[in-house]
């Protein structure tokens, strides 16, 4: 009886390392996004939001895929800038679409990874395109709301992590 319970503790264990290493766990190892949110709860644009939504949902449909790790660092770097001149010309109305294209491209980005960096810097690159990506919701509930400062903010903090990245694709 007690080799099978160690047997399932252990089986247990290795499919929750499994998943926090793939990025199941979160934007973060504590499985709360930089919002300090949980990240698999409810409380997005889907359905089961509490939240009144009457827009579309958010991102451009002719975003094309990057290729390459290094491919996705620069379309970050590149929606990011886009993302600065709304905020800075006060067209929040537009955030969240930029937003949304940055969340589907830090994403593939981090697929991307799997094959295109390093072994030994691949657990940050996994993080920060979790922490890049995570930074959607609370960036589209600022720009919602009108809150300029807020939405510069967390503008930065992106900022921050797609610099990081960009020293990984090197």
């Amino acid at each position: 009886m007690n080799v099978w319970i160690r047997g399932i503790a252990l089986a247990m264990l290795a499919t929750a390392t499994v998943l926090w290493v793939s990025g199941c766990g979160g934007g973060t190892p504590s499985g709360k996004g930089p919002s300090g949110k949980d990240d698999h709860k409810g409380g997005g644009h889907g359905k089961d939001s509490a939240k009144k939504d009457d827009h579309k949902e958010h991102g451009s449909k002719d975003l094309k895929p990057a290729t390459t790790f290094k491919e996705g660092v620069a379309q970050l770097e590149e929606l990011h800038k886009k993302l600065h001149h709304q905020i800075e010309d006060n067209d929040l109305k537009h955030v969240p679409d930029t937003a949304k294209d940055i969340q589907k491209v830090a994403n593939k980005t981090k697929e991307l990874a799997q094959k295109d960096v390093a072994e030994d810097k691949l657990a940050d690159a996994g993080r920060l395109c979790n922490e890049v990506a995570g930074y959607y919701e609370p960036m589209d509930k600022a720009a919602d709301d009108g809150k300029k400062a807020e939405t510069e903010a967390i503008h930065k903090k992106m900022g921050e992590a797609i610099a990081k990245l960009k020293g990984l694709s090197k």
